[in-house]
């Protein structure tokens, strides 16, 4: 069993528990196909039923895997099912031609898809990844998936979706349970006609060992309402309610339709463009812890650092900020630009020591393997502008599940930088960002986000969905003294100095400025 590949054989108690769910298979769908039926303990769950399906074909590439489904089936005798296993590479086959299907009547296809991404099995020279041009015919899917990485689940349930289309199967198979919405979103973007979704979660620790957020997504590819509701289920089996309802709104997939409901009067469009913290994929190079009271800088190597301070700023990462202000690691980082494309030859001049120590670390600096880097000048960052020098800045992690926003203001008289894990607004003074976090921590805005992302996904919180928060409509709701009081909070706890009536006259001036736009700081 190869887990490198995704590989994870389903255990038998965990197939009769999915079969279970359906539902009695074979009187409702006569024909099942499982396209990757590995071992074949999906084959064996199926003609258990005590009304197993009339006809079953499974697809399986690696070929021990078939010789043991098939010595399975031998084992079995006689059935009373046609059973075929085809040791091939279902992204060779042509499903509505290939498989020879000797009866007519409803499909079901069910089963569990490797869980891991295309650019996984190059690195691992896997026998197969997904060739896209078995899916090219839904517009889009290129730019949606990028150029080099998606999920082979995926690219199984397009292409089930796309050649199966005539049989309107219905789709029934265990994956991630982010492969789930994001074939939800594709399907929505695309008008590919799935209906009656539902999604079951699995606790995939249990079953596979594995710590990711697993489900049974069950679809029918039948025309239907592309913005029903989705029920989200908290488990396998057929009695219990929905812990949730997943639901499209303004195109957008929402995690908790019900709550999102509540705080919609939030979403709008941002009187601001949020940004992200610096990016430079060399933490060990770039990031330096600072030693207390002597200041003395060292990188990730252990290594202490003899620099020029000038081109060396504090730094938070995006994990601090869950932590109150006086809990934050004492960081700094190496900023060798103040704009995207800024040539930095001119660091050799200015800052010598520096110079030399990047020159020093040069391997590893120009081995970076992300794409922005390409064409770029040597040593160069992304995600820096004269925004990352704002004095002050409203910040919020983009991976922590339970929102939360902070005040984010200058050490030793330097602003302070963010990594790429985070998002922040720049401020010019400390009141206009202490006015800004009081209506971001508003329930209304919390909320908002909370009911429209989802806690397993890698980054629940991204740009794109705090462009949507309108702070304005929030503050057209909100109670002006709560705002105060959560206002006076953040310069105690955030900027750990007393509020003056200087400052809280300032925080109405911003807060005037929202209610006017025109009269808004640029």
């Amino acid at each position: 069993m190869r887990r490198d590949l995704g590989d994870f054989q389903t255990p038998p108690e965990l197939v009769a528990a999915v079969l279970e769910t359906l539902g009695p298979i074979g009187e409702q769908w006569p024909r099942v196909l499982e396209p990757t039926c590995g071992r074949g303990h999906f084959l064996a769950g199926l003609l258990a039923q005590g009304s197993p399906p009339r006809e079953i074909h499974g697809v399986e590439i690696q070929p021990e895997h078939c010789l043991a489904a098939k010595a399975m089936l031998s084992e079995r005798g006689e059935t009373g099912s046609r059973v075929a296993i085809h040791c091939a590479d279902l992204f060779q086959l042509d499903l509505g031609r290939d498989l020879d299907w000797q009866g007519g009547g409803p499909m079901l296809v069910v089963g569990n898809p490797p869980w891991v991404t295309a650019a996984a099995l190059t690195r691992l020279e896997a026998p197969t990844v997904a060739p896209r041009s078995n899916l090219k015919r839904l517009r889009g899917l290129e730019a949606r998936t990028g150029s080099s990485n998606f999920d082979l689940a995926e690219s199984i349930w397009l292409k089930l979706a796309i050649e199966l289309a005539d049989e309107s199967p219905t789709i029934a198979m265990l994956c991630k349970t982010s492969v789930a919405r994001a074939l939800l979103q594709f399907a929505h973007a695309e008008s590919l006609p799935l209906g009656d979704a539902s999604i079951r979660r699995i606790t995939a620790a249990r079953w596979f060992g594995a710590s990711v957020d697993a489900c049974l997504f069950r679809a029918t590819i039948a025309s239907g309402d592309r913005a029903a509701p989705i029920p989200v289920y908290r488990g396998l089996g057929t009695a219990d309610d929905p812990v949730t309802v997943i639901a499209f709104e303004r195109g957008r997939l929402i995690a908790d339709y019900s709550a999102y409901r509540q705080w919609s009067f939030v979403e709008g469009i941002g009187p601001r463009d949020w940004r992200q913290g610096i990016k430079h994929d060399a933490a060990a190079i770039m990031e330096l812890a600072v030693e207390p009271g002597t200041g003395r800088l060292q990188n990730g190597r252990g290594e202490v650092v003899d620099i020029e301070t000038e081109y060396v700023y504090p730094m938070v990462k995006g994990a601090d900020l869950k932590r109150p202000a006086h809990e934050w690691s004492d960081r700094a980082l190496i900023v060798t630009q103040r704009r995207i494309g800024e040539e930095t030859s001119r660091i050799e001049a200015e800052a010598p020591r520096l110079w030399a120590y990047l020159g020093a670390n040069g391997d590893r600096l120009d081995g970076r393997r992300s794409s922005i880097y390409r064409d770029r000048p040597r040593f160069a960052i992304f995600g820096v502008g004269s925004y990352s020098f704002a004095p002050y800045k409203l910040a919020i992690s983009g991976l922590h599940k339970t929102p939360r926003f902070r005040v984010v203001g200058p050490r030793g008289g330097r602003p302070t930088m963010l990594d790429d894990t985070a998002y922040f607004l720049p401020c010019d003074s400390a009141a206009e960002a202490v006015a800004l976090a009081s209506l971001a921590n508003d329930p209304a805005a919390l909320g908002f986000l909370a009911a429209s992302s989802f806690t397993d996904a890698k980054r629940p919180i991204t740009k794109a969905l705090l462009q949507r928060l309108d702070l304005t409509a929030i503050l057209g709701r909100a109670d002006r003294a709560g705002l105060f009081n959560r206002a006076t909070s953040t310069i105690v706890d955030e900027l750990q100095r007393e509020p003056t009536a200087e400052m809280l006259k300032e925080i109405e001036h911003h807060y005037a400025g929202l209610e006017r736009p025109e009269a808004a700081p640029a």
